[in-house]
């Protein structure tokens, strides 16, 4: 009797730890990936990109990021979370060593696909939430909406790199995103492939945001992915200004209005229909990556939270609450 009873607790003690670890896995979520944007210098470091937002999603410092291997010349970067609280984090590094980004994006697209293989065949979980900057979300929805260029293959900005989407992304943050291209790639069009994926004229995303007809209904985006869009838009020049204040009004209406820019990407092209939008008052290009209010955003939404319709960089930007 005494064996059995032995037995009988331990057994218990198993199945608590069992559901316990279940319970800590469910509230932690799926590990994020970090993508960067366009790198115009070599030599740079993914994980210097993405510090703030790395530390605050994982609750643990850069300094004990971890480098995995997935082929020679290419890493993919490892922090775990400091408690059971946090999100494990993972930094791509898509680009080529000591190159800067101005490859093929889907070529990109490809190496990205290699790195979510790694993370979900590794660390056995099904997907991952993806937070892409700039031109990098452009890498993410190339990996995920691949058949978008089928018809296109084998034609010479369009060369075959096998990539398929395999279903393991549940949610793609952009941020500050070109998804309706930038224009100052424009006159880099005639020069490069990448110059022509860019720009808004250019094939590549005229295929990325034509609406196909899915499950009845018109979508030029995954219907299996959550997407949310981020775009920043600053008041540069308002403190040079005597009337500062008139100043920063007009430029936030703008902004609640989706006007203006983050002196990189116009608000209007970060805009993604049939996605969950968000204005980043106050936001250059740079601060997209770094503001604490954004990583703060960034952490609610891939815990469960409602999408806000707008984030402000500061509190005396927020004219419509009574005393500011």
């Amino acid at each position: 009797m005494a064996n059995a009873h032995r037995i009988s607790v331990k057994t218990c003690l198993g199945c608590l730890l069992l559901v316990l670890f279940v319970f800590v896995t469910l509230s932690a979520g799926p590990p994020v990936l970090l993508v960067y944007g366009f790198q115009p210098i070599p030599g740079f470091r993914a994980t210097q990109v993405w510090e703030d937002v790395a530390e605050h999603l994982t609750g643990n410092a850069v300094a004990n990021v971890r480098t995995l291997e997935i082929e020679p010349g290419h890493n993919l970067f490892f922090l775990s979370a400091g408690d059971t609280e946090h999100r494990d984090v993972f930094f791509s590094d898509y680009a080529l060593a000591y190159e800067p980004t101005v490859r093929d994006l889907r070529f990109y697209a490809q190496r990205l696909a290699d790195e979510i293989e790694r993370i979900t065949s590794e660390f056995s979980v099904p997907q991952v939430d993806v937070v892409a900057h700039s031109m990098g979300a452009l890498v993410a929805r190339a990996y995920i909406e691949a058949d978008d260029f089928t018809d296109a293959l084998g034609s010479e900005d369009f060369p075959d790199h096998g990539t398929e989407y395999r279903g393991d992304v549940r949610t793609l943050i952009s941020v500050a995103a070109p998804h309706h291209g930038a224009f100052l790639a424009s006159f880099g069009q005639w020069l490069s492939r990448l110059g022509r994926q860019l720009s808004p004229e250019g094939a590549f995303l005229e295929l990325l945001n034509r609406d196909h007809v899915i499950d009845d209904r018109l979508t030029s985006l995954h219907p299996d992915v959550r997407y949310v869009s981020m775009a920043g838009q600053t008041c540069f020049g308002c403190g040079l200004r005597l009337d500062e204040e008139v100043c920063l009004r007009e430029c936030v209406d703008a902004g609640l209005a989706w006007q203006g820019s983050d002196l990189v990407v116009l608000m209007a092209s970060a805009y993604l229909p049939e996605a969950e939008n968000v204005a980043c008052i106050g936001m250059d290009h740079v601060d997209m990556h770094t503001h604490p209010a954004l990583s703060k955003a960034i952490g609610g939404i891939l815990d469960g939270g409602l999408v806000p319709d707008v984030i402000y960089a500061s509190t005396e930007l927020r004219f419509d609450v009574p005393g500011t």
